[in-house]
C-alpha cells in the first residue's frame, strides 16, 4: 500500500517540473533501513532526449556539506582535530582585526554557520558559473569579511566557512579533499557513483545543468563548480546520484543509531564517526515553528510538525507533518545554477528521501516533491492540488522577481543624466584586500560594470552619483546567475574617500576616487567602498590583514 501511495504521486511530480522548468529529476526512499521506492523524470539530457535514472550523476550542491562535516569527524575521531580546535591553530594566515572576537572561530563554528561572518557569495557567483578567485583566497576574505552578527548569537549561512573547512581537512590529513573523500568514505561505503568537482570522462551517465526561462522553458548552463582545485568544492562541489547517496545517507543512519541510540550497526566497517556531535543542534534557525529549529553541522534540525526548508524563496514552506505523531528530522536542499536537491532523514525510523533535479527552476521542485514524498511515507494523503497550485503561484512569484526590482529602481530613480562626466567614473576599483576588482568603462556613451575583468552589464544614470544595472529574468538565468539578489545589489553608488583620519565616504563629492556596492545583504549599512586603483594582477591574493571599508 506505501509503495501505491509513493508511485501514484508520478503525474503530480510531473506537473510540479512542467510548472517550475525542471527538465530532469531523480527520487529515491528508504524506510525502515531498506529502498523502498525509486522513480525518475523527463531527461538527464534534453537535446538528446536521454533519460535520467537510478545512476545518474547530478552536482548535489550543498548536499556537499554534511560529507565534507562527516570528513572532519572523521579527524576528530582519529584525534587530529578537536570540535572546540580554532581555525587559526590550524591555519594561521586566518587574522581579523585585533579585539575581534570572530579571531576565535571553531571547527564546530564553520559547521554550523554560527561565526557571524558574511559568506561573500557575490564575489564567486559570477557569470556562466565562472568562478575567477582562487581557493587560495578564501582564507583572506574570510579573515576581511566585516561582522554581520556577534560570535555563536546568530544563523549566518556561510559557504564559504566550507571552502576553509575543506583547507582545514587537507592541512591536518596530509592529503588532497577529493583522496580523502574518496579513500575514507567513497571506497568504504562503495559509493562508485560519486564525484568530486569533475564526473571521469568515461562515466556519461551524467545530467547536465539547465535554468528555467520565464516561460518555463530550459537553458543550459555550464557545470558549476568544476575543475581541479576550484573554489567551493567543499562546500557544493560533489557529483552524486540516488543510488549513492541512499547508500550514504542509511550510513548516516546507521552511524546515528548505533552511536548515540546504542542499537546494533547493521553496516559493517561504517566509516561515519561522531554522529552524537554532527547530529547535534548548535545554533537556532529562523522558522517559523514553536518546536526544535536548528543548524547541526551540514544538516538542518527539525522537529516535525514544522516547515522544511530555508524559507527564502517566494512564497512560504509548507507545514510538514501536521496531524502525525511528533518526530525528528534532519534535511538539507542544494541551490546552484543548474541543479537542485534536497535531502532528509528520520533516524528513529531509519528514513529518508533524496530528491535531484538538474534546472534551477522558477519554484522549488526538489523540496516540493521531497516533502510530498515525506508527507505520503509516514501516513499523510497528499493534498495534490494544494502542492500543485502552490507551485504555480511560486513559479509565478519566481518568473517576476527580476520585473519587480525593475520596478523599484524605477520608482526611485531621480536623474537620466549623470552627475558628472563620465570619464570621472571610469576606472578600476579593489576592496581593501585587492583580491576583488569592478572594472567601469566606457562604450558607445554610457558605463558599463565588469566584474572581475567579465563581461559587463550597462549602467543607467540612478540617484546623484549613483547609478543602476539590470536584466530580464532570461537575461539573467542564461547567463547562470541568480535572481535572488535584493534590489540594492543592482545599484553601485560612486564617491570619494579620503586617506587621512576617518576615510568618510563621500558620496556627493564630484572627485571620483571610489565606489560603493551593497552586495551582502546579512552585513549591515549600505554597502562595501572600493577604491580606485591601476590595474594591477599582481596584486591578488595577497590577503594583507586589512580591515574592510564600510559605511554604516
Amino acid at each position: 500500500m506505501l509503495l501505491g501511495s509513493l508511485q501514484a504521486l508520478g503525474p503530480v511530480i510531473s506537473q510540479i517540473c512542467e510548472t517550475a522548468g525542471t527538465p530532469g529529476l531523480s527520487l529515491g526512499v528508504l524506510h525502515h533501513g531498506e529502498v523502498i521506492h525509486q522513480a525518475n523524470f523527463g531527461f538527464r539530457d534534453v537535446d538528446a532526449r536521454l533519460p535520467p535514472d537510478d545512476h545518474t550523476a547530478y552536482v548535489v550542491g550543498s548536499l556537499t556539506k554534511a560529507i565534507t562535516a562527516a570528513m572532519v569527524a572523521i579527524l576528530v575521531d582519529e584525534g587530529k582535530l578537536t570540535w572546540t580546535t580554532q581555525l587559526h591553530d590550524i591555519i594561521p594566515t586566518f587574522q581579523r582585526a585585533e579585539y575581534d572576537s570572530t579571531s576565535n572561530i571553531t571547527i564546530t563554528d564553520l559547521l554550523s554557520h554560527r561565526t557571524g561572518l558574511p559568506s561573500y557569495d557575490s564575489f564567486y557567483l559570477l557569470s556562466d558559473n565562472k568562478i575567477p578567485i582562487p581557493r587560495t583566497d578564501a582564507v583572506p576574505i574570510l579573515s576581511y569579511v566585516p561582522i554581520a552578527a556577534d560570535l555563536r548569537t546568530e544563523f549566518i549561512y556561510n559557504n564559504l566557512a566550507y571552502e576553509v573547512l575543506g583547507q582545514v581537512i587537507e592541512k591536518v590529513s596530509g592529503t588532497d579533499f577529493s583522496s580523502f573523500l574518496t579513500s575514507r568514505i567513497l571506497k568504504p561505503l562503495q559509493m562508485t557513483q560519486t564525484f568530486y568537482t569533475v564526473s571521469p570522462s568515461d562515466y556519461k551517465n551524467v545530467a547536465k545543468g539547465y535554468n528555467a526561462l520565464q516561460n518555463a522553458s530550459v537553458f543550459p548552463v555550464p557545470p558549476p563548480i568544476y575543475g581541479d582545485d576550484v573554489m567551493m568544492g567543499s562546500a557544493g562541489g560533489i557529483r552524486s546520484s540516488v543510488h549513492d547517496l541512499l547508500i550514504l545517507y542509511s550510513a548516516f543512519i546507521d552511524a546515528a543509531n548505533s552511536q548515540i541510540e546504542n542499537r546494533p550497526s547493521v553496516i559493517p566497517r561504517n566509516p561515519l564517526r561522531q554522529l552524537s556531535h554532527l547530529f547535534r543542534g548548535m545554533v537556532s534557525l529562523p522558522l517559523s515553528t514553536l518546536r526544535e529549529a536548528s543548524y547541526a553541522s551540514g544538516w538542518l534540525r527539525v522537529q516535525l510538525p514544522a516547515p522544511m526548508g530555508f524559507g527564502s524563496g517566494p512564497g512560504i514552506d509548507p507545514m510538514l507533518g501536521e496531524g502525525l505523531p511528533s518526530r525528528l528530522g534532519l534535511f538539507h536542499e542544494g541551490n546552484i545554477a543548474g541543479y537542485t536537491t534536497f535531502v532528509a532523514v528520520f533516524p528513529e525510523t531509519s528514513s529518508a528521501v533524496v530528491v535531484l533535479s538538474n534546472s534551477l527552476g522558477l519554484t522549488d521542485t526538489t523540496g516540493l516533491v521531497g516533502q510530498m514524498l515525506i508527507e505520503e511515507l509516514f501516513g499523510n494523503t497528499v493534498n495534490a492540488t494544494g502542492y500543485t497550485e502552490y507551485a504555480k503561484l511560486t513559479a509565478r512569484q519566481g518568473a517576476v522577481i527580476m520585473d519587480n526590482i525593475k520596478i523599484q529602481l524605477m520608482q526611485r530613480r531621480t536623474t537620466f543624466k549623470p552627475s558628472n562626466p563620465l570619464q570621472e567614473y571610469i576606472g578600476t576599483y579593489y576592496n581593501s584586500i585587492n583580491n576583488f576588482f569592478i572594472e567601469i568603462r566606457e562604450r558607445a556613451g554610457h558605463l558599463e560594470v565588469h566584474f572581475m575583468g567579465l563581461e559587463g552589464f550597462a549602467l543607467e544614470p540612478y540617484q546623484h552619483n549613483s547609478f543602476f544595472w539590470h536584466m530580464s529574468h532570461n537575461e539573467v538565468v542564461q547567463r547562470a546567475r541568480y535572481t535572488a539578489y535584493p534590489m540594492e545589489y543592482y545599484i553601485i553608488e560612486f564617491g570619494h574617500i579620503s586617506d587621512e583620519g576617518d576615510a568618510t565616504y563621500n558620496a556627493e563629492s564630484n572627485t571620483i576616487n571610489a565606489l560603493r556596492w551593497k552586495h551582502e545583504s546579512a552585513v549591515k549599512g549600505k554597502g562595501e567602498i572600493f577604491r580606485k586603483r591601476g590595474r594591477t594582477h599582481e596584486l591578488f591574493g595577497q590577503g594583507n590583514g586589512q580591515e574592510i571599508s564600510l559605511e554604516l
